[in-house]
């Protein structure tokens, strides 16, 4: 099949999108991701042209090794719940380019509904909102995993934007009678904040 530089998903729910700060949880490098719930015959689309994706994957691997012994296929990225299905879309936000040598930095571009660009210092995107990715499909293999694809975020466009605060913020709160404001000499504006992209959902 011809693959393309880059392919667009259909817009979809996002669920727990980490657009506005990388995820270090796991990788030490960062990653921005995103999944995305998309449901019915959009849903069906995409996962057609990613099956199509690992077959290329598949026949690449094949090549490589002299068709000496068979390819078994790796885990597909996506994975089907309730009737709709759920599209995983990765970047890695830093590290080094395996063929250069050279360091890089990255993060995806990201857009509203008019396609003016958004600034993750200043909308957070968070689960819920309805937005599409352009993505870059990646065919590897390895021998313990097989032959796969991976599906590289590159940039977003939010439709319909949810943003919220930390449940643990300051929102869950009243002011009260009491003396301990005149003893607080921290910056409680950058704390909050900062608890807000620790916690929150993005």
């Amino acid at each position: 099949m011809q693959i393309a530089k880059k392919y667009t998903s259909p817009f979809g729910k996002a669920i727990y999108p980490h657009l506005n700060k990388a995820d270090v949880r796991f990788k030490a490098e960062g990653e921005f991701k995103v999944d995305l719930e998309v449901e019915g015959a959009e849903a069906d689309e995409l996962k057609l042209l990613i099956n199509h994706l690992q077959e290329e994957s598949v026949k690449q691997a094949q090549e490589k090794t002299g068709g000496k012994k068979s390819i078994k296929k790796a885990q597909l990225p996506f994975k089907e719940e309730d009737g709709k299905t759920i599209f995983k879309f990765k970047m890695k936000a830093s590290g080094t380019n395996g063929k250069t040598g050279d360091t890089f930095k990255q993060r995806p571009a990201l857009f509203d509904n008019e396609l003016k660009p958004i600034n993750p210092s200043d909308v957070s995107i968070w689960g819920g909102s309805t937005l599409r990715v352009s993505w870059k499909p990646l065919l590897w293999f390895t021998p313990m995993l097989g032959a796969g694809v991976s599906l590289k975020l590159q940039s977003v466009q939010v439709k319909d934007l949810v943003e919220g605060t930390s449940s643990g913020g300051s929102d869950a709160f009243e002011k009260v009678d009491g003396d301990a404001s005149t003893k607080n000499t921290s910056n409680t504006n950058g704390n909050e904040e900062e608890v807000s992209e620790e916690d929150g959902d993005f």
